[in-house]
């Protein structure tokens, strides 16, 4: 982490209101859209989302930066350049052990790898700007596409091999 990044991190780690985070619980949405899946079908779900190596993010990139060129437009003072729409390795891997039911995309990492020219003033307010005016329904759609997947047998062997490597633990 370079010198810029760690004073950054320690002027927004004081900020206990920031939150550069979004966020889709993916257990309520399933609730909500799949009422008749159960707790376990659920967490079936959770993880095939969550160790899903194609789940796609673009959407969700590509809307963040929508809400970084319409601040744009009503600040001059930001000026941006083109970058790259590669985001490999940007995500960790879950461990097995550890199911969440929160899929999570880092906006303020997102900005700060892609918008270099950003202060730390815009970087907070774009991240705000976003978490408020952001649209889940890619993601939900994904979620759908998964569970339809899950319904039709596509899992069934990825789901037994997990299955296998955790009674063998």
């Amino acid at each position: 982490m370079g010198a810029a990044s760690e004073r950054r991190a320690l002027l927004l780690e004081a900020d206990d209101s920031y939150n550069p985070f979004l966020a889709v619980d993916v257990n309520e949405y399933l609730i909500g859209d799949f009422s008749t899946l159960t707790q376990k079908q659920r967490t079936s779900v959770i993880h095939l989302c969550q160790n899903d190596e194609d789940f796609d993010y673009s959407l969700i990139y590509e809307q963040i930066d929508d809400k970084v060129y319409e601040y744009a437009e009503t600040n001059s003072e930001v000026v941006l350049e083109q970058f790259s729409d590669t985001h490999e390795d940007e995500y960790e891997e879950v461990e097995e052990d550890n199911y969440e039911s929160l899929v999570y995309v880092d906006v303020q990492q997102h900005l700060q790898d892609n918008y270099e020219e950003m202060d730390d003033d815009e970087l907070a307010y774009m991240t705000d700007l976003i978490t408020y005016k952001f649209d889940y329904s890619s993601v939900y759609d994904q979620i759908d596409q998964i569970v339809s997947n899950y319904n039709d047998g596509q899992y069934d062997d990825e789901l037994e091999e997990n299955s296998e490597e955790q009674t063998s633990e």
